[in-house]
């Protein structure tokens, strides 16, 4: 190259130079402004999902109205044996209308020498409604029975000392899943997640479905866990009809965390009626005989008063069969019992 041509090359390079130290220098000069930033597309919507756009949101869920999920057989007090004290035998129930027979044979749900189970068998019966799972009272020998269904009575292995003398029936209908109305079918719970209580009818309802639609379950800790997104997973309260309230909450509230929660009627029915349209019933268990309620008396006192359990058996099933055979003639009582009123008697009889 000749001494011309270097020259030229030297001060072509040079200019280049400058060219690129100009532009790297050019933010930082006084008076400029920044250069654009490269055109995105819009991010996309969260799921609902802790850390998106919606994590906001997300924190309205208050971490103490939820409880860990367990992963072992829950522990029971040590067994005892219920007593009774004057005559009366200690029954604890859940509102629901498959246990309105119970009610009919007693009554109401006081102690009364005009129940079924006094004028045939002797003794009295007091009912007690509580959603709360009452298993270490009944185990512990502080109530005499509950009823429950067969589901519960595994999950709580050997710890539950108690005698299942009676099905009471199916939960036909009763058991169901709620969901925002965007939700049309069990798969699209995939990475979605819903609250329900642990070791119930209801979180085995779930887990049945969840299985026949070939998909797993996965258990959240608390609502600022992240959620899995191959699974449908579960966050648990106190009992089924406290996550119909949590659900039903953020659902008014505007948050978005809870696609539904799984509960039994009247809680998912009332759940839906104040959601001004926005839960739906996704499913029922009205056509699979899946979940059967039976009743469950302390093992200690089944075995001392076993005359006393045939009693309370045969005024169940009769209690069953005046509900089954003229309904409306026992509205009234129910109703009361239930705190409903007879319409609301009728459609939950229905």
């Amino acid at each position: 190259m000749t001494a011309r041509g270097k020259f030229v090359l030297t001060v072509l390079i040079l200019a280049i130079a400058g060219v690129g130290i100009y532009r790297w220098l050019l933010p930082y000069m006084p008076g400029q402004k920044p250069a654009p930033a490269a055109a995105t597309s819009p991010a996309p919507k969260s799921s609902g999902a802790p850390g998106g756009p919606s994590a906001a949101k997300s924190a309205k869920l208050d971490v103490a109205d939820f409880v860990a999920p367990q992963t072992a057989c829950p522990l029971l007090p040590p067994a005892a044996t219920y007593l009774p004290k004057d005559n009366v035998l200690d029954l604890e129930l859940s509102e629901y209308p498959g246990y309105a027979g119970i009610v009919v044979a007693n009554g109401g749900l006081d102690p009364s020498e005009n129940s079924h189970f006094f004028r045939k068998h002797g003794f009295k019966l007091r009912l007690k409604l509580s959603e709360e799972e009452s298993w270490p009272a009944l185990n512990a020998g502080r109530i005499a029975a509950s009823a429950t269904t067969v589901d519960v009575l595994t999950a709580h292995c050997r710890n539950f000392q108690v005698l299942a003398p009676l099905q009471i029936g199916y939960s036909r209908g009763a058991d169901g899943v709620v969901v925002r109305r965007e939700i049309r079918r069990i798969n699209d719970l995939k990475g979605r997640t819903l609250v329900t209580a642990q070791f119930t009818e209801s979180d085995f309802f779930i887990r049945y479905l969840t299985q026949e639609a070939g998909l797993a379950v996965h258990m959240l800790g608390s609502p600022s866990e992240r959620p899995a997104p191959d699974k449908v997973n579960l966050l648990f309260a106190t009992d089924a009809f406290a996550a119909g309230d949590l659900f039903l909450k953020e659902l008014k509230s505007g948050g978005t965390r809870l696609a539904g929660c799984v509960s039994w009627a009247p809680k998912t029915t009332d759940i839906v009626a104040a959601s001004n349209g926005a839960a739906v019933l996704l499913t029922t268990n009205r056509n699979l005989l899946i979940v059967a309620d039976v009743l469950v008396v302390n093992k200690g006192f089944a075995q001392a008063n076993p005359k006393l359990v045939a009693g309370l058996v045969e005024g169940i099933l009769e209690g069953n069969r005046l509900v089954r055979d003229n309904p409306s003639a026992h509205l009234e009582v129910i109703a009361r019992a239930f705190k409903w009123d007879r319409t609301k008697a009728q459609a939950e009889l229905a």
